[in-house]
């Protein structure tokens, strides 16, 4: 009967050794992916073809912060959501939350924003032809953008000059949308980057003022701007299991600086405004 207790005893004890190692290296498993998330050194940023120099102004800055930092350019809007879902960049910079969220939505990814945010992109209504609003005529063709939400944006735009009223009832409007066109506007959409090459085919267009900056036009003489920037505040995306590392953190922090400031205020022509200032 002693032979058989101490034998029990021994069998519990190993067992609880066992299961104890277990439990411990399930904890050790937990913390090193824990601190590989916050040890990342090596981090590469996604950014659109049209931002490459402002990807230049502060990429001495993020040297300092001790990463192995280069960036990967992109030729339109879509591909750098892709790369990021798909793991093959850490993070991109380009978007604000509204375009990043119906991404999402359409994609079934579960990619976010990060604080901080970097800036608030000018949007305005442009024209080659009318020097204001009052002066757009009956039948006049409109250029939207061709993603949802800055192609909402730019409908939000001609509603609160009073030439459209939408369906209040669609969070998210597009030309289809529009419940009154009292002046019979046509509306024609492309890609944002691209639609102010058809600025003289057009009576107007609506876009963020800073692709204006990149086709080589001034961002000056808009007949009227939107005045829902707080909205459309643009920063870092990442997966969502990045979006409380150190990393992420530290970049988005660190852009926040007088080269970036200077660039928008002079390269930029003033039309993309520091979220810190």
């Amino acid at each position: 009967m002693k032979k058989k207790l101490i034998s029990v005893l021994l069998t519990l004890a190993v067992a609880g050794t066992m299961l104890a190692g277990c439990g411990s290296s399930k904890a050790d498993d937990t913390k090193s992916e824990a601190d590989s998330s916050t040890e990342k050194k090596d981090i590469t940023i996604g950014v659109r073809a049209d931002m490459v120099n402002q990807y230049a102004a502060v990429e001495d800055k993020l040297k300092e912060l001790g990463y192995n930092v280069q960036s990967k350019v992109f030729d339109d809007s879509v591909q750098p959501d892709v790369a990021l879902a798909e793991g093959s960049i850490d993070c991109n910079w380009y978007q604000h939350e509204p375009y990043l969220k119906s991404y999402n939505e359409k994609n079934g990814t579960n990619l976010v924003m990060v604080e901080p945010k970097t800036f608030y992109p000018l949007f305005a209504m442009y024209s080659d032809k009318w020097n204001s609003v009052d002066e757009l005529p009956d039948g006049a063709t409109i250029g939207l953008c061709n993603d949802a939400t800055n192609q909402a944006r730019g409908l939000h735009l001609l509603e609160s000059q009073g030439l459209i009223t939408l369906d209040d009832s669609v969070e998210s409007p597009t030309m289809y949308d529009v419940k009154e066109n009292p002046h019979n506007f046509k509306f024609i959409e492309a890609e944002m980057s691209v639609l102010p090459q058809s600025i003289k085919d057009v009576d107007a267009i609506c876009l963020a003022a800073g692709h204006m900056v990149n086709a080589g036009l001034s961002a000056d003489g808009y007949l009227c701007q939107s005045d829902d920037n707080d909205t459309y505040a643009v920063g870092f995306a990442v997966r969502a299991e990045d979006k409380d590392a150190q990393w992420i953190k530290d970049i988005a922090e660190a852009v926040q600086c007088d080269e970036l400031a200077e660039y928008f205020k002079t390269e930029k022509q003033g039309t993309q405004i520091p979220c810190w200032e």
